[in-house]
């Protein structure tokens, strides 16, 4: 994907630029291979994305340019695997992009981060957090997917939005969260260690009590599936753990009138001190929260170095 053709797309438009402007200025030919590299591979909506053109702007281009359009859009259905590959499918008058995708240790820690400090949507995925060793880890992720829109707000809040619909549908699709894409994730220990530790440095802390001069290692969410998949990992490797869980409001609220009750349960792990040594080995030293690998390595001092 040519970024450079992109943004000189994106700046003839905002000046007030229309297509024969476009196409004056980069060339027919040019214009036209740059769309054909992208459909169908992308459907229209991740080209709106992408482009920042509306879908009914992109259809009449792809008029003038000669390029095949296709009434229906077709959707991505992403798969997990070694290999990146992708063909089209047409099944009973439905077409739609069958692409298997190869999960990277980078890929799985940037899965476990979105579903920890994220949000998935249809055509894209967004990550969020005020860490800045964390923005430009999660930069590194996002870049071989596509195209990174970025947004930092005043309180230090930043925001990468990556517009792929096929790794959006890898993580989640209609029926929530992708159980698939778990399942290989967990079946492999290297792809395991870096959702994990994603996970944690988005839902967990590492925190130092003064008065007790402890560490607590917690994990908290409320998501069971995930949590659960965490816990068959930490079983297999002999860490100690414990669990406890509670309504995520100790109170109920009224909203017009009515007595609204929490029904919603915030599970946590609680890793023991005997197997801290163990948990920083297989989880800990794969976590790039600025804050939390500094208390890392503060345990590790408190360990005795080991």
């Amino acid at each position: 994907m040519d970024a450079n053709l992109i943004t000189q797309i994106r700046n003839i438009k905002y000046n007030k630029g229309n297509f024969q402007t476009i196409k004056n200025k980069i060339g027919e030919e040019r214009l036209k291979d740059f769309f054909t590299t992208l459909y169908p591979k992308f459907t229209i909506t991740e080209i709106e994305a992408i482009t920042e053109i509306p879908d009914s702007t992109l259809e009449r281009w792809f008029q003038q340019l000669r390029i095949p359009f296709i009434r229906h859009r077709i959707r991505s259905k992403a798969f997990v695997g070694n290999e990146n590959s992708e063909i089209i499918v047409a099944k009973n008058g439905i077409t739609f992009r069958a692409v298997k995708v190869n999960i990277t240790p980078q890929l799985a820690y940037l899965i476990g981060f979105t579903l920890g400090d994220g949000s998935v949507q249809q055509y894209m995925i967004e990550v969020f957090n005020k860490d800045r060793k964390l923005r430009e880890i999660l930069f590194n992720c996002l870049k071989p997917y596509g195209t990174i829109t970025k947004e930092e707000r005043e309180n230090g809040l930043w925001k990468l939005r990556l517009s792929n619909g096929v790794i959006a549908n890898l993580i989640k699709n209609e029926n929530g969260i992708r159980e698939d894409t778990l399942d290989y994730i967990f079946s492999n220990d290297e792809l395991a260690r870096n959702f994990i530790a994603a996970f944690w440095d988005a839902e967990g802390s590492v925190l130092y009590q003064r008065e007790k001069k402890y560490y607590n290692l917690y994990l908290y969410n409320s998501n069971k599936f995930i949590l659960n998949k965490i816990k068959e990992f930490l079983f297999k490797k002999e860490i100690k753990f414990s669990t406890h869980s509670r309504k995520t409001r100790d109170k109920n609220c009224i909203l017009n009138n009515h007595i609204v009750q929490s029904k919603k349960i915030l599970h946590r792990i609680n890793i023991h001190k005997a197997s801290w040594p163990i948990w920083i080995n297989e989880i800990g030293l794969y976590m790039n929260h600025s804050k939390k690998k500094e208390m890392i390595k503060a345990i590790k001092i408190y360990l005795g170095g080991k």
